[in-house]
């Protein structure tokens, strides 16, 4: 399932800033962001940058609710003893795609946890293993999901302990991703729509053939954010929408072509 999990290359004439994290595992709490919400990172597997996949346990400590984004085989297990350890229960279950690397653990949490399924409207029955053929099954879906409760689209609103969380609908990797965006700790968790320095890969089962789309729709949607709001994406290191804006060089306004000037008459000596 490696191809679906990296970013596309920049585009031509572009240059893409190298970056990455180092192999890591189990569980990090990421310091000063979401403040006073507590934002732990998952990772699926050990490698760096694109291979890994990001689960996300979000924590309100006070009321003692959580939500878990993207759900790996992997992650599912310490996300699990890592709410246990915080004494927060999961009330929310969300996957920002069909691919079985955000999918793959939801078996196991929504067993473990009274959590709610939440899923991209347009990707439900993709999620629960069905309208795919066995070579995508093999391809792109680890584990069906069992049940699903919300079938979240573009504009829709959740709550964590009171906090809303707004739906933010990016299709291209897949028929219809959503990210998360928490207006009021500025975060914003984009699956597999945007990274550092990258978007997400099309032309691959079930995805876009190009990008065009979906860079409308980040531009328009995502980049409407402000600058300081955090990014906190499927794969690869946190960065912010300025960050983005500036560098990603998918997110670059096009190049201004000159016309070529038509060479003037000379006069003719007589």
């Amino acid at each position: 399932m490696a191809f679906a999990s990296r970013g596309l290359p920049a585009p031509a004439g572009a240059e893409r800033e190298a970056g990455g994290e180092a192999p890591r595992q189990g569980v990090k709490l990421l310091e000063n962001v979401g403040s006073p919400l507590q934002v732990h990172l998952v990772g699926e597997s050990s490698g760096a940058d694109f291979s890994d996949a990001n689960c996300y346990l979000v924590c309100d400590r006070t009321g003692g609710e959580a939500m878990v984004i993207d759900a790996g085989t992997r992650s599912a297990p310490l996300v699990l003893k890592r709410a246990a350890e915080l004494g927060v229960r999961v009330t929310l279950l969300v996957s920002t795609h069909f691919h079985g690397d955000h999918t793959g653990g939801n078996a196991l949490i929504l067993e473990k946890t009274p959590a709610k399924m939440v899923v991209p409207a347009k990707e439900a029955a993709l999620i629960a293993g069905d309208g795919l053929n066995p070579g995508e099954k093999k391809q792109l879906l680890t584990f069906p999901t069992p049940r699903i409760d919300v079938k979240a689209a573009q504009g829709d609103e959740l709550k964590l302990a009171g906090q809303p969380v707004k739906v933010i609908e990016i299709g291209g990797h897949s028929p219809g991703g959503i990210c998360l965006h928490f207006p009021g700790q500025k975060l914003l968790f984009t699956g597999d729509a945007l990274f550092k320095g990258s978007i997400a890969r099309v032309g691959i089962p079930r995805a876009a053939k190009t990008p065009d789309a979906m860079v409308t729709a980040i531009r328009s949607r995502l980049l409407a954010l402000g600058d300081d709001t955090v990014v906190l994406p499927g794969h690869g290191p946190t960065t912010t929408i300025g960050a983005e804006r500036a560098g990603n060089p998918w997110l670059q306004p096009p190049a201004k072509t000159q016309k070529a000037k038509s060479p003037g008459k000379t006069a003719e000596k007589k």
